[in-house]
């Protein structure tokens, strides 16, 4: 996984010393790759074993090999700075317009080196086996949930979404085993969605979920897990960006369930989009 796609799933873990490398390095990729470890430091103002603790959590043995993987985003670095372009108080609308998009088209091309292949498969797999799928998620996430809902609808499984915490609680505390709950949380922490999934886990239920960070208290309790995560900028949140990109992911999910079921799938949306047709005023 690229670098910067680490520093992102890791953001919620950085101290503020560890947010100071961040900055600087973002902002001097092609200096930082010459730099030796005590320079790097002085210049964020940190100590050595900062940094140190800095390139571990990214998952680098040693300093050489995280200057090594720094190196490889040069190549794309014309592609990757405009996810660091500020939208500022002057700008004006093209200049807000451009930066937006950026990020946005940034966050969803991080994806291919985000979402885990076995753990796509093992979250399709069990949803198609369950007897009932039960999508849970709170504030813009609720937002998500539903949407996984419409199109599993489509795809003929029984699925439920719940946005109330009341709801999600009562589903899982009577669930079945052979039933699926599945998390929508960006931020991985809601204790209403943590406390869902363990009473589904209790339950003998399969659980599982879509999140921005790789550590969270939610993908710590799941078996498997997809990875949303983008980077907040001064005038728009990470979770804004997220919800963007969880309904790519939500694409991808249904089309890959899609492809699982085969011809069925095909002949149960096209079941459903002719019975909404019939709901359009055909004289308009």
């Amino acid at each position: 996984m690229p670098l910067f796609s680490r520093i992102r799933l890791h953001s919620n873990r950085f101290t503020q010393a560890q947010e100071r490398i961040v900055d600087y390095i973002k902002d001097n990729v092609q200096e930082v790759i010459n730099l030796p470890i005590n320079e790097l430091a002085e210049r964020c103002e940190v100590g050595d074993a900062t940094v140190i603790r800095f390139y571990r959590l990214l998952g680098y043995d040693n300093y050489q090999t995280f200057r090594i993987a720094l190196a490889k985003e040069l190549p794309e670095k014309s592609v990757l700075q405009p996810i660091y372009e500020e939208v500022e108080n002057q700008d004006l609308f093209p200049d807000v317009t451009r930066k937006v998009i950026a990020s946005t088209v940034q966050g969803i091309t991080d994806l291919e080196n985000q979402i885990n292949p076995d753990a796509m498969h093992a979250i399709t797999s069990h949803l198609r086996a369950a007897s009932a799928i039960h999508i849970i998620g709170l504030g813009a996430s609720g937002i998500v949930a539903q949407d996984v809902m419409h199109k599993l609808m489509r795809l003929g499984l029984r699925v439920h979404s719940y946005t109330d915490s009341h709801l999600m609680t009562i589903a899982a505390s009577i669930a079945q085993p052979e039933e699926v709950f599945f998390a929508i949380s960006h931020s991985g922490e809601t204790t209403d969605i943590v406390r869902t999934l363990k009473l589904a886990k209790d339950r003998g239920c399969y659980t599982c979920a879509m999140t921005s960070y790789m550590e969270s208290s939610v993908t710590r309790l799941v078996p498997a897990y997809l990875l949303t995560c983008t980077r907040d900028t001064k005038m728009r949140s990470d979770a804004m960006i997220s919800r963007i990109v969880q309904l790519v992911v939500v694409d991808i999910l249904y089309v890959m369930l899609a492809l699982e079921i085969g011809e069925a799938a095909s002949e149960r949306v096209a079941q459903s989009r002719r019975a909404l047709k019939q709901c359009r005023d055909v004289n308009r």
